[in-house]
């Protein structure tokens, strides 16, 4: 199940920050130093989240308030505990995977360690609450963390530390992978393995802590997903948001293996080292993680620094800037293998950022609800890509980057029904404006789609171009007409807010639908052969772009914009200079 970026799930991510493996008198932030403070199960759980008695009065009146961007919930009705584990309203995974882990009982055990007049209620509550809980979620879907953070309320009552040992045992026996839910799990029971004595629980308590270190290392072998992180720092996931995720959770988990006495290969450090490079080649310059596969706009833990202008990973990401000031303009393509675990099927789409904003985007994240929204977001038809409708596309096809200098990117795939498709990329940095030239065959039609940033409205269109508009910007698409090409009337389109089938729109968050225009450029025949420039301009700037030469090119490529004039050479093979 997929972990949350926010709410629930960033409470297993808070239980991380202190960590203590030997056992002793230890302050954990917030709470008194009392004896339940420095009982195992406390420093097992680290920190519990910051009472909020809203939240808690909420639970004890039968509802749910914490489950964001979700509205509250009725899930006691009876306020005894009879509670339907089964339920989940909105039919999506997140919120019955944070329901179900029940975290959020930790708010009645922070309202009774921090005492009062209703200390005594939140803990019978809690205890009803925590049976319910134990007597509906087996073993195999018990989050330990939650158990262990409860147990603080009730020490040494075997209804509840008697359930540790079988649940952390489960959980050791059962990785869940070399991704982000085995690193969760491993830190986990590294936590809660070194927060016990190494004999406690007829010496699991040492079993789990090995467990977890012996697969942290696993993780970074060959495995079905390739390695945790690879030699360049990127996470096998595909993912800039959990590339955050996991920088994070490696930013915690290496002190607290220091301080159980247990390190990692040089080797693997070296690659959790190079983590934040990626995460700052992967931030745009207003400060935000370019959205790639399953990310929300969000700003990364790792601060950028400068560095080089342009780089390539080889898992498949190409990141490029023109600088590393806020006023700098921004790139991402994207490649490699098959999609896996949290990516998209976006192989060659184009992000652009540049005059303080968005401009080009990928329609983003909603969320893990399987839907045929959540569909459509992970398709070829997502991104700011190439594509050929009404042709099958093959998910597990690879994307080649065949070709590379300097700004200029070429990549090839056959990923739709095994036709041929290059997609050839210059980017300039001074003037600002990118060149795409794409080439196919053997599907009949043939599509370029550029989404653009919710703030931008197209505002004018006609068969070469489009302009779209945002205060004092706008972006200027023009598709080339090629020497010898004609281009069908209508071959640029509108598309917004569409449907049937999806189209036209923008997840930066959760649960988050903004309409945004689609660019459609289309043509037909038996190949394909489409030269579009993009120019972001200071509004009211006009912009053309011809090209002359003989029909088999080389052509020469001339963009005005204003009075500034730039020439190029495209090659009918696909080479821009």
């Amino acid at each position: 199940m997929p972990k949350r970026r926010r709410g629930l799930a960033e409470a297993v991510v808070a239980a991380m920050a202190i960590f203590c493996c030997a056992l002793g008198t230890v302050l954990v932030a917030g709470w008194p130093a009392t004896a339940g403070a420095t009982s195992p199960a406390a420093l097992a759980c680290g920190r519990l989240p910051r009472f909020d008695a809203s939240v808690a009065d909420a639970i004890m009146a039968g509802q749910l308030t914490v489950m964001s961007p979700f509205p509250p919930v009725t899930v006691d009705p009876h306020r005894d505990g009879d509670i339907n584990w089964k339920l989940n309203p909105f039919h999506d995974p997140t919120w019955a995977l944070d329901f179900r882990q029940g975290a959020w009982i930790e708010q009645l055990v922070a309202g009774y360690l921090k005492g009062g007049p209703l200390a005594d209620a939140y803990l019978k509550r809690a205890t009803q609450i925590t049976r319910s809980w134990l007597n509906a979620i087996p073993v195999s879907d018990r989050e330990p963390l939650t158990l262990v953070c409860i147990a603080q309320a009730f020490g040494g009552q075997a209804w509840i530390t008697g359930q540790i040992a079988p649940t952390v045992n489960w959980y050791a026996a059962h990785w869940q992978g070399a991704y982000n839910h085995g690193l969760t799990q491993d830190i986990s029971l590294l936590r809660i393995g070194c927060a016990y004595p190494a004999t406690a629980f007829g010496g699991a308590a040492l079993s789990w802590r090995k467990t977890a270190v012996s697969q942290m290392v696993k993780s970074f072998k060959p495995n079905p997903y390739g390695p945790a992180i690879d030699g360049q720092g990127a996470v096998n996931e595909q993912a800039t948001l959990y590339e955050d995720f996991v920088y994070n959770s490696w930013r915690r988990g290496l002190p607290l293996l220091r301080s159980c006495g247990y390190t990692l290969p040089a080797w693997i450090t070296a690659r959790i080292a190079k983590l934040p490079d990626f995460l700052a080649y992967a931030t745009q310059p207003d400060g935000n993680l370019v959205q790639i596969g399953d990310t929300y706009v969000e700003r990364p833990a790792a601060r950028p620094a400068e560095r080089s202008l342009a780089v390539v990973y080889s898992a498949g990401y190409i990141f490029g800037r023109s600088g590393w000031g806020p006023g700098a303009s921004f790139y991402s393509l994207r490649f490699g293998t098959h999609r896996e675990i949290h990516g998209h099927n976006d192989h060659m789409g184009l992000t652009y950022y540049a005059r303080g904003m968005n401009l080009i985007v990928d329609a983003g994240h909603y969320g893990y609800a399987q839907t045929p929204y959540r569909n459509w977001l992970v398709s070829p038809e997502g991104a700011s890509t190439f594509v050929m409708p009404n042709v099958g596309f093959n998910p597990a096809s690879s994307t080649a980057l065949i070709a590379r200098h300097q700004q200029f990117y070429e990549f090839y795939d056959t990923a739709f029904a095994g036709h041929p498709r290059y997609r050839s990329v210059f980017v300039s940095r001074r003037p600002s404006l990118v060149v795409v030239f794409d080439r196919a065959k053997g599907a009949g039609e043939y599509q370029q789609l550029w989404h653009l940033d919710p703030a931008l409205a197209v505002t004018s269109v006609t068969s070469t171009h489009a302009t779209a508009t945002d205060g004092g910007t706008s972006l200027v698409l023009v598709r080339v007409i090629l020497p010898g090409q004609a281009i069908q009337a209508q071959s640029v389109q509108v598309v917004r807010a569409q449907t049937h089938p999806w189209q036209g729109w923008v997840s930066p968050q959760l649960e988050e639908r903004i309409p945004d225009d689609v660019v459609e450029v289309t043509t037909c025949g038996p190949t394909a052969a489409m030269l579009t420039v993009i120019v972001p301009v200071a509004r009211g700037t006009t912009v053309t772009a011809t090209a002359t030469g003989p029909e088999s090119g080389p052509y020469r490529l001339t963009v005005k914009i204003g009075r500034t004039v730039t020439r190029l050479t495209v090659t009918s093979g696909g080479k821009i200079s």
